[in-house]
């Protein structure tokens, strides 16, 4: 494949990336609690990517597109985790007082990733874009190579700017930029967010 079809591919792929919907969402709210939940949440959302990507360059994402059982299967799950994360964003308990705070639990690095990991593989749409997006540039006798670097490059893309989009937050919740009550309804917000993303989801299955 020549240089200008990686790089458009690059081009679409950090488009693509960047959007915003319940995957920034779900960053966000990680990156919050600290650099190495944000950035676990962002690489195992890569690691979803991956696996869509890879399954496009072979041509099985075609089962996915074209199977309403599994579509539809995957969307359900997908509104279920979107309901479940925005519930919880909801009940959080808002901060204390700085004199009487106690140590705040944190959810472990374990599942932050898993909820990046979900968020991304319980989106049929991501099958839908790289089946569209990877049938410009996949060609039958392409190389094995060719294939797995353009799904390893579409994943990297992606766990590289939800890494920097988690960097960038946590640096100014550190520096004081939002205050803990600010990020608390922030957090309420997001939570908000995406039970609508969840109820606008479940309308269209």
């Amino acid at each position: 494949m020549e240089l200008l079809a990686w790089l458009s591919l690059a081009g679409i792929c950090a488009l693509g990336a960047m959007s915003p919907g319940p995957s920034l969402l779900i960053v966000l709210r990680n990156a919050a609690a600290s650099p190495r939940h944000g950035a676990a949440c962002a690489l195992a959302h890569g690691a979803a990517i991956a696996i869509y990507a890879g399954l496009t360059a072979f041509g099985l994402a075609v089962l996915i597109t074209h199977s309403p059982m599994v579509f539809t299967a995957l969307q359900w799950g997908g509104a279920a985790l979107l309901i479940r994360l925005g519930w919880k964003a909801l009940r959080a308990p808002a901060p204390e007082p700085d004199a009487a705070r106690p140590e705040a639990p944190q959810q472990s690095v374990g599942r932050a990733a898993l909820q990046g990991f979900g968020v991304a593989f319980f989106n049929p749409k991501v099958a839908v874009f790289f089946t569209a997006l990877f049938s410009q540039f996949v060609a039958a006798q392409q190389a094995l190579s060719t294939k797995l670097g353009m799904a390893g490059m579409a994943a990297a893309i992606d766990a590289s700017w939800y890494c920097i989009v988690a960097l960038a937050v946590y640096a100014g919740r550190n520096r004081r930029w939002i205050s803990d009550s600010a990020g608390h309804r922030l957090q309420q917000v997001f939570g908000v967010l995406l039970l609508g993303l969840a109820a606008r989801l479940l309308l269209t299955i």
